[in-house]
């Protein structure tokens, strides 16, 4: 059955590639006569860039009769045409799988947002967790890509596959890897798109390996993403024209650090009670749908509290509310629901909900300092717990195409967040396990760099373990990194981690790790280069204290600001 499932995959694959090659091909005629010509420079406002456009045989473009509008009009279009609005969707879904013991299934959710490449293949990122059945704690995360056709009506064929690593829960995950092809029907409603798709769970290393038929929901939304060059335009200089239609809504990246006190009715898997308290660390990002509301996603994990292993992904709504007339001060009350176990913590299946208020004070245009607290509850398990938290956040602006958010004003400039992603895979070597011996293990993550300056980032990290005998084994890590002046394409680079990690049988004490590493970064041109690095890492309590290795290839993008 798998190989007929595989099979049937690469043949649509190659289908697809033939279809739209036919379509290049027809479409040829009409590349070929293109003419260009250089957008003459408006006097009044000159252009940043050179910007070429095609005329397609429109004679009236080289007229000299007003020539002045006509530059101004093409300036204005060309501007509205390279603003780099980027097509995106947000998916949750949801299915159940089978597990190796007979009548046993788990549910997992979904969380992925990914990137229309063009109009008929996206990619990014996904992460999944356990929320029904016994293997709470159980979480995935890695990378997606798909296709898109649309057949008839509002009627589209959706066709990909995911390759992540993660485990947890006690599940037979083997070393980590999971695969996951998909194939099925979506229908577009314009604000979404619903849909039902058969899957196939393939742990290669492990004994999961189910089929399942999986309930989505693609949410579309556009932003924009910028070259670290793009900055200092005005608002009607990179909007165009239609700058009218567009709002600022508010957004922040925290990062958070939180103690949760157990009650007295928690327990560990084992059945015992659960009386230590725990600390956390996280990140959370948050985006304003309009001046008020916001959604809100994150993803936590255990520091001490002896629960290495333990770890959140929650996603919410709330709602902000100012306090003092100059925005200085409000309270965010906001529900968030989602998975969370791991670590020997008693949530049952997985599902958590949770309650919070915060408190904002803002340092400054660009940090907030937020304390809040709240209560969490795993309904299907045994744990429940107050806690409190402090939050620093970086506050961010994004644009969209609606009047939602807060209004521009043509004269307002754009500036440039310089960011880098990096997917990464790493290597431990002899990587020292529960029990005493040791073992090579493989992990497979992603890192995420705001570029405070020119030589110098903060950084957010996670990896999960695929191979290695290893699986359910994550890490999450915060810290700082320098680059060093560049040198024929090469530039060294350091980093400092602090950060949690645990399970898969991997000693890290109560989870608290210490990450050194330095290497070289080549560059391959203004937007992509490739990373090694060697380093170590070190548990505070456990016996971990491994040589690692680093590959990761470097995105660099901008968001406006």
């Amino acid at each position: 059955m798998r190989f007929v499932f595989y099979f049937f995959i690469i043949a649509q694959f190659l289908n697809f590639l033939g279809v739209f090659a036919e379509k290049v091909k027809e479409d040829s005629s009409e590349f070929n006569p293109i003419k260009w010509e250089k957008v003459r420079e408006n006097e009044e406002k000159p252009l940043k860039k050179i910007i070429w456009k095609s005329y397609k045989d429109d004679k009236s473009y080289f007229e000299k009769t007003n020539l002045k509008n006509k530059s101004k009009e093409n300036f204005n279009k060309a501007q509205e045409e390279s603003s780099t609005w980027r097509n995106r969707t947000l998916r949750i879904s949801f299915e159940e799988i089978d597990m190796p013991d007979a009548g046993e299934q788990m549910g997992l959710y979904s969380l992925g947002a990914y990137d229309q490449l063009n109009p008929w293949f996206y990619g990014g990122i996904t992460l999944y967790g356990a929320a029904t059945g016994r293997r709470g704690g159980f979480f995935t995360g890695g990378y997606t890509l798909g296709l898109e056709r649309k057949l008839f009506d509002n009627f589209i064929f959706d066709a990909g596959g995911y390759v992540g690593a993660g485990g947890g829960g006690s599940a037979a995950q083997g070393g980590g890897l999971m695969i996951r092809p998909h194939f099925g029907m979506k229908y577009d409603f314009n604000w979404s798109k619903l849909g039902l798709n058969y899957t196939y769970v393939d742990f290669p290393n492990g004994n999961i390996s189910s089929s399942a038929i999986a309930l989505s929901l693609d949410i579309p939304f556009s932003s924009l993403i910028l070259n670290w060059e793009d900055d200092g335009l005005t608002v009607a200089d990179y909007f165009g024209v239609d700058w009218s239609n567009v709002s600022r809504h508010r957004s922040h990246l925290a990062a958070r650090v939180r103690t949760y006190s157990p009650s007295n009715s928690s327990k560990t898997t084992s059945g015992e009670p659960l009386n230590n308290s725990l600390g956390l660390v996280g990140v959370e990002y948050s985006y304003f749908i309009d001046e008020n509301w916001f959604t809100t996603f994150e993803t936590a994990g255990a520091l001490s509290g002896g629960v290495g292993g333990y770890a959140e992904l929650l996603a919410g709504i709330g709602y902000r509310l100012p306090l003092t007339n100059d925005d200085k001060m409000a309270i965010l009350p906001a529900l968030t629901i989602g998975g969370a176990g791991g670590g020997s913590v008693e949530t049952g299946g997985g599902f958590v909900a949770r309650a919070n208020l915060g408190l904002e004070y803002r340092l400054s245009p660009d940090l907030s300092l937020i304390m809040d607290g709240g209560y969490l509850t795993a309904p299907d398990g045994n744990f429940d717990t107050p806690y409190l938290g402090l939050n620093l956040a970086y506050v961010m602006e994004t644009f969209a195409q609606d009047q939602k958010g807060a209004p521009l004003v043509e004269t307002d400039l754009i500036k440039t967040t310089k960011w880098r992603f990096r997917p990464a895979h790493q290597w431990y070597f002899d990587a020292q396990r529960k029990g005493g011996s040791s073992r090579d293990m493989q992990l497979l993550g992603g890192k995420i760099d705001w570029m405070v300056g020119d030589w110098w980032y903060l950084t957010g990290q996670g990896l999960s373990a695929y191979g290695g005998g290893a699986g359910g084994y994550s890490e999450g890590h915060w810290g700082v990194g320098i680059l060093g002046p560049s040198w024929k394409n090469l530039r060294f680079y350091g980093e400092m981690l602090i950060g949690a990690g645990g399970g898969g049988g991997v000693d890290s004490g109560s989870a608290l790790l210490f990450k050194p590493s330095f290497g070289l970064e080549y560059n391959l041109n203004k937007d992509l280069s490739l990373q090694t690095g060697i380093g170590k890492v070190i548990s505070k309590e456990g016996s971990l204290d491994a040589n690692t290795f680093d590959a990761s290839l470097v995105w660099r993008f901008g968001t406006p600001k």
